[in-house]
């Protein structure tokens, strides 16, 4: 509106008046625009001191019809939350970046930190700490998940994330420490994360199966030796002192480079050849919904 008062304003239905309340709003400067797509939801939420009110908008994004100029897999893991390569149409290995190390020193200090708090029997401070270990760790995902997007858009590249489910039922059994931190590991988060953004901005996103992309070289294909979390050895062709992140990001560009024939298109293979659900076709066009608060 033009009111003096306010810009934004919502009508709230309360019982017993008709027609509801009208109250003056004031988003984010920078999300303002966004009130001018289509509105699907609000929620009003009491915070503690104030209310905040969630508005869920959204708007159509046209994919672009041609293939794209290259492929950037990101690789999701415990000592970095990302690892993302870019591999070019002409094969060309390039930009190896590493993400989120910050996020694992944050889960051990709250892991430690509850652990002290539980043997002092003090639980209702440990649920409130439980939630500003996932503030500070979210914030950590927004800007990982916000600079994958923007490079991928940059070089007009197909996002492609390597599918980790499953992943907690296969460390069952292995000892409470390893439980812990499979168990606390936000790549679901973070994938929800870049899947929006990617879409937002019209840029395609993909899933591939992870399976064996940590244990085969991505030099000679032969299966290698993971000797840490970050070193990789293949003793078929030599390969040793390799990053072992970067190696699973690699080979996760390549597999989804032998579903694509040279006409762009995705297609099928056996399913029983360990790679996982392949991908269907691109998609053309999303809806894709966006929470303002």
């Amino acid at each position: 509106t033009e009111n003096k008062l306010a810009k934004f304003w919502v009508k709230i239905p309360v019982y017993g008046v008709r027609g509801g309340i009208k109250l003056p709003i004031q988003p984010p400067k920078n999300q303002e625009e966004l009130l001018s797509l289509d509105v699907r939801e609000a929620k009003l939420l009491w915070r503690g001191n104030h209310w905040s009110l969630h508005t869920t908008v959204m708007r159509e994004v046209e994919f672009k019809p041609q293939p794209p100029s290259a492929v950037l897999a990101v690789d999701l893991g415990e000592r970095y939350v990302a690892t993302s390569v870019v591999i070019a149409n002409n094969g060309v290995v390039k930009n190896p970046r590493f993400y989120g190390k910050r996020v694992r020193g944050v889960r051990r200090h709250y892991a430690w930190l509850r652990k002290r708090l539980g043997e002092r029997k003090l639980l209702r401070v440990v649920r409130r700490i439980g939630q500003k270990e996932r503030r500070r760790v979210d914030a950590i995902l927004h800007e990982v998940s916000r600079a994958i997007v923007n490079e991928a858009k940059k070089l007009n590249a197909v996002t492609v994330l390597g599918d980790l489910k499953g992943i907690r039922n296969g460390a069952k059994g292995k000892g409470r420490r390893l439980n812990r931190i499979v168990s606390s590991m936000p790549y679901y988060r973070l994938t929800r994360m870049i899947t929006h953004k990617a879409l937002w901005e019209g840029v395609p996103v993909v899933k591939v199966g992870e399976r064996n992309t940590s244990k085969i070289c991505h030099r000679c294909g032969n299966e290698g030796k993971r000797l840490s979390q970050a070193r990789f050895k293949c003793p078929n062709c030599g390969l040793d002192y390799f990053n072992a992140d970067l190696n699973g990001a690699i080979n996760i560009a390549k597999r989804f480079s032998s579903y694509i024939g040279e006409n762009g298109a995705a297609f099928d293979t056996a399913l029983n050849s360990g790679a996982g659900k392949l991908p269907e076709n691109l998609p053309t066009f999303s809806r894709v919904e966006c929470q303002m608060t």
